[in-house]
């Protein structure tokens, strides 16, 4: 498969950007951040700004036409359509395309778009990147994780020709990854924990403070588990097992980050942005109806989150 030498970034936000700046710093010149309309002008005249540091990043009009090696999408899920649309004249014969969006059914889209060959899973976990007001800021970049559903155990001369090539694009750009034996599984995991972490702390607008060692508050913990015991619940009628371990674990990545970093949830309703609800609560609602299991806690969380949505100022 052919070396990738250049990556294009659909969705300049805080994981956009953060990805961008680690591949530019990397690799100078490897980066273009797509982009069209009201969109490309802004970029122009405000530029990027990634930990206080102005980085000038290529711009790829959406109108024009390439062809990129890697697509790393990394929008907000109801954006998607608009970036799929964008993408159709930079996609070409042999680009790879994998989508760090939260949930459970971004890559099912962009294979229907593009052809599920060039999609891989993936997500990222570990970084509590920020975006405000143009501005990138982070203290831990996080890990990508991707894959097929299933690679083999033994290593890299195992793995998909596809998942080889970006690994050894990965490791020249100093992004670090991982390639989990169970990706498909991983990312009901990464669902999981969007789900208790992302919701809970955007309803009480909190920072990752609020559930850290030391500073834990008992009623949003037990809040925070109980939406993802609604996951787990829904995960094992889909045929994927998550565990009591799996949610441990995601208390030591929290303990990780920043004690005043947000999650983009809470980011999102403390600038009256729409918030992403649907893909998670609306989600795990729509499979507790489909496997008539109850999911309470996630109704709860769903109605909150959209009346605030509604609350937002208007004009």
């Amino acid at each position: 498969m052919k070396e990738i030498g250049e990556v294009l970034i659909a969705g300049a936000g805080a994981i956009g950007s953060m990805v961008a700046w680690q591949c530019e710093r990397a690799m100078p010149g490897s980066v273009g951040i797509l982009a069209g309309g009201e969109r490309m002008e802004r970029y122009r005249k405000a530029g990027f700004t990634v930990n206080g540091e102005r980085v000038p990043f290529r711009l790829v009009d959406a109108a024009s036409t390439s062809e990129s090696d890697l697509v790393i999408v990394a929008c907000k899920y109801h954006h998607l359509g608009g970036v799929i649309q964008d993408l159709k004249r930079h996609v070409g014969e042999n680009t790879l395309i994998i989508s760090l969006l939260n949930g459970i059914s971004s890559e099912a889209d962009l294979g229907a778009a593009f052809g599920a060959h060039r999609v891989p899973y993936a997500m990222i976990i570990g970084t509590d990147a920020g975006h405000r007001a143009g501005e990138t800021s982070f203290t831990r970049t996080g890990t990508v994780f991707f894959g097929d559903a299933e690679n083999a155990a033994e290593g890299p001369d195992a793995w998909s020709p596809r998942v080889r090539a970006i690994a050894d694009f990965f490791d020249r750009a100093n992004v670090a990854y991982e390639v989990p034996k169970d990706m498909y599984n991983r990312l009901w995991f990464k669902f999981m924990m969007n789900v208790g972490l992302n919701q809970v702390t955007a309803v009480l607008r909190q920072p990752y403070r609020l559930l850290k060692t030391g500073s834990r508050v008992r009623e949003a913990a037990a809040l925070f588990e109980a939406a993802m015991g609604e996951v787990v619940a829904v995960a094992a009628k889909e045929g994927v097992t998550l565990t009591r371990g799996d949610i441990d674990s995601i208390y030591k990545t929290i303990d990780t980050l920043a004690d005043g970093g947000k999650t983009s949830m809470c980011q999102d309703v403390e600038a009256g942005r729409k918030t992403e609800v649907e893909l998670f609560a609306g989600t795990v609602m729509a499979l507790g109806k489909k496997h008539g299991i109850p999911v309470p806690v996630n109704e709860t969380l769903y109605a909150l989150l959209r009346s605030i949505e509604q609350t937002y100022p208007t004009g």
